[in-house]
């Protein structure tokens, strides 16, 4: 009987093993497929106002993947556009509930030499905000705005 009881209760133990096993790698999947969506922002440079749009950023290869927007009304000239490449070292749904600073590149599509440092800070729970610090060669811009977690876009090019 007691060798019965234990065949069983090892059977128990590898059945929600593998129970476990499947739940972690379907939270896995589900956080590849969540992103960050950020409300566009503006922040000042003296006088001068320089506004700030971000695309979705994803999940990519390890990275917090976006294209960024930055316009500059007064000074047309310092206006750009580009790819942001941050590290990730959480899940989304980790950095979403938890917060957490991930610090990683923008590259210009305008100067492809130019590689400034970001910083971006997810604060997290109710408040849901982001803070984005762009270093370039002359300054560093402070920019404050919310963020929401979603379910991805779909990419019909990848998929192809």
């Amino acid at each position: 009987m007691r060798n019965q009881f234990l065949f069983f209760l090892s059977l128990f133990c590898v059945q929600l093993a593998n129970i476990e096993a499947s739940k972690a790698k379907q939270i896995d999947l589900n956080w590849e497929s969540l992103a960050f969506r950020i409300e566009d922002t503006s922040s000042f440079v003296g006088l001068v106002p320089v506004y700030l749009t971000v695309s979705e950023l994803k999940s990519e290869d390890g990275y917090l993947v976006g294209t960024y927007t930055i316009n500059v009304p007064l000074m047309t000239s310092k206006n750009d556009q580009g790819k942001i490449e941050l590290p990730l070292k959480a899940s989304i749904e980790e950095l979403g509930d938890n917060g957490g600073v991930l610090t990683g590149k923008a590259y210009s599509a305008k100067d492809k030499s130019k590689i400034n440092k970001i910083v971006c800070e997810v604060i997290p729970k109710k408040k849901q905000m982001i803070k984005l610090a762009i270093t370039t060669s002359d300054r560093t811009i402070k920019f404050k705005s919310h963020y929401t977690v979603i379910e991805a876009a779909v990419d019909l090019e990848r998929d192809v």
